[in-house]
């Protein structure tokens, strides 16, 4: 137990003190404050440039009047009253455009000229603030009250009664969809990193020829169980990490509406589904960190590795891609299927089943299949290292796979 403890700690220490690892650690966290601060460096930047200033040719006192009292979107130059001089006042950059108004048999129109083409922001305020000053004053004209004005143009009310208690909420879908992503994601991202790092440490041993020094101390059973529980004690601690900015997030700025916004979104999730949701996750990586296990066993050097590993690469892709396909069709059969695949599963099923596209039974028993396939994964790779870790084939992954499997069946 004590060489299992030596080489755990010696390949923990080595790994998390290189530069990728801290790179790995701290890039999610600045992406993430860049992505919490960009509303606020945007509100920043463009706070000045809320207020547009414009010119009005109207011959309608009635819609000048209007645009002129909504300070808070508009300045207006009141001295412009003709279209010469407002263009000569957009060409010297003094107004950002001016709005010519044109009422003809009951109709108004509004053209708003601009030397750029103008925000979306403006054109709707300009649209709101006419066609209520056009309300107002034709009310006026046939003399509706506020009263029954506001009547006639309050809207129908309409909601969503679910009739099922299996159903979500178009605000629990929107939240349920960006967990998917995210979610989907982080698994994904953690795979590619892992299973790389996983296949290297042990190639790395094999391509300068010491394994045979390493297993005359050391059984190659306990040397598979040391390198991989530091590799799990890696991923613990950049999980660890994060939960832990989070977490100092959460206290300081608890009063901030961001933070608010997050809490409500996570409330919306019930506590068995972010429990299911946490063992997909879990035994997603325990299966892919395995199988990157046993094919780092199988390379001849470190320089091989990626070659070795594509295969496994394609499949965590296709499992990432085919998550999205579940988040926009469910129950399509390719996605039913690839829902209960062990190496899809944790990303397919993991969305199929927070959009409540799939049963209680359909769960368990992709969560059943995905754990019956990480203790094959087991047990199989702890076989299959034994021999594997003194096997030099340049012969490429799957005749050495071949060769590997005919080791295993002579012990």
């Amino acid at each position: 137990m004590s060489k299992f403890w030596v080489i755990t700690k010696q390949v923990y220490k080595r790994r998390v003190k290189t530069k990728y690892f801290l790179i790995s650690l701290l890039f999610p966290v600045l992406i993430a404050a860049l992505i919490a601060g960009i509303p606020k460096m945007v509100d920043y930047f463009d706070s000045s440039s809320d207020i547009t200033k414009i010119a009005i040719l109207s011959d309608n006192p009635v819609f000048v009047k209007a645009l002129t009292a909504d300070k808070k979107h508009f300045q207006v130059d009141t001295n412009i009253k003709d279209k010469k001089a407002a263009q000569s006042a957009l060409e010297k950059a003094k107004i950002d455009g001016f709005v010519t108004i044109t009422e003809k048999n009951d109709t108004v129109s509004a053209i708003y000229t601009t030397q750029e083409t103008a925000g979306q922001n403006v054109m709707t305020r300009l649209t709101e603030d006419l066609t209520a000053t056009k309300i107002a004053e034709k009310s006026a004209d046939y003399k509706i009250t506020n009263a029954e004005l506001q009547s006639i143009t309050s809207p129908v009310s309409v909601t969503n009664d679910l009739e099922s208690n299996n159903q979500l909420t178009n605000h629990e879908k929107d939240v349920m969809s960006a967990a998917v992503v995210i979610l989907t994601l982080v698994i994904f991202i953690f795979v590619m990193s892992y299973a790389n790092i996983v296949a290297s440490e042990i190639a790395t041993e094999k391509g300068t020829r010491i394994m045979e020094v390493i297993l005359s101390s050391v059984s190659a059973t306990t040397h598979l169980f040391a390198k991989l529980t530091a590799i799990i004690f890696m991923l613990l601690t950049q999980i660890g990490f994060y939960i832990l900015c989070g977490a100092v997030v959460l206290v300081v700025g608890r009063n901030t509406e961001m933070v608010q916004n997050i809490l409500d979104q996570i409330a919306v999730f019930k506590a068995y589904y972010l429990v299911l949701n946490l063992l997909f996750v879990i035994l997603g990586l325990l299966l892919y960190i395995l199988l990157a296990a046993m094919i780092g066993s199988m390379v001849p050097n470190v320089e091989t590795v990626a070659q070795f590993i594509y295969p496994m690469t394609i499949l965590a892709i296709i499992g990432y891609w085919g998550s999205i396909a579940a988040a926009n069709a469910p129950d399509n059969l390719l996605v039913i299927i690839g829902s209960y695949i062990p190496t899809f599963s944790p990303m397919m099923m993991l969305a199929r089943m927070d959009l409540l596209s799939v049963s209680t039974i359909g769960i368990f028993s992709s969560l059943a299949i995905l754990l019956l396939s990480v203790i094959g994964a087991f047990f199989l790779t702890v076989r299959l290292y034994q021999g594997n870790v003194l096997l030099y084939s340049n012969e490429g992954l799957w005749k050495t796979w071949k060769t590997s499997l005919s080791y295993a069946k002579r012990k």
